[in-house]
């Protein structure tokens, strides 16, 4: 995940900072596979947003009149965009993986307000840390007839000390197939076992 160009650094809180040096992700400057505290790799967990949409495996938007479905090929992950409605009161708001979201749209923009995430993901692959505060805002808009652009604006008082943004860019895959891709603790452990040595915790499935 990089801040819009001109934006400068993320601006970490010093909380982030020091959960970030602590963490060992799978990939980037502090890589560390075998010992890796990646929840996803480690636990299984599923990926969060927007981390989810940053693997190169593809993805629909599959759109009611009530609702807007973002469907990902990579583990059968899926999140509901709930139209033209305000999020519930907090009280009621189940924290959830990809979060809670409600839409509208701007003229062909999509705008997505989402709140109420389990803490524990990263925001990408390289430990970008929040918390149960995240607010998440995307617009999301076509530039041509080929290309899909996610404006994001992140704000989490915890883990940033101003909101900032970032963006990511999909280009379309015209087939629409998507296959079933589901990776689970066994293919985690069979992975560590052949490749790196280490003998599995607990059996694995075979």
């Amino acid at each position: 995940m990089r801040p819009r160009p001109g934006q400068g650094d993320i601006p970490l809180t010093p909380w982030a900072l020091e959960r970030m040096k602590a963490e060992r992700p799978s990939q980037g400057p502090n890589q560390d596979f075998r010992e890796t505290t990646d929840p996803s790799l480690k636990y299984a967990d599923p990926n969060g947003y927007p981390r989810i949409s940053m693997h190169p495996m593809k993805f629909k938007l599959v759109q009611t009149e009530d609702y807007i479905y973002q469907l990902w090929e990579y583990n059968q992950n899926w999140r509901q965009i709930t139209m033209n409605k305000p999020h519930l009161e907090p009280a009621l708001i189940r924290e959830a993986w990809y979060g809670n979201a409600v839409g509208k749209w701007d003229g062909e923009t999509l705008v997505v307000d989402s709140i109420g995430y389990i803490g524990s993901t990263w925001l990408d692959a390289v430990a970008h840390p929040h918390t149960e505060d995240l607010h998440i805002v995307e617009r999301i808009h076509h530039t041509d007839g080929e290309t899909l652009v996610f404006d994001f604006t992140f704000e989490d008082p915890k883990a940033y000390t101003k909101p900032w943004s970032s963006q990511l860019t999909f280009k379309l895959v015209r087939d629409g197939v998507m296959t079933e891709n589901i990776y689970t603790i066994s293919d985690e452990l069979r992975f560590r076992e052949r490749f790196l040595h280490q003998a599995p915790p607990i059996p694995i499935r075979r």
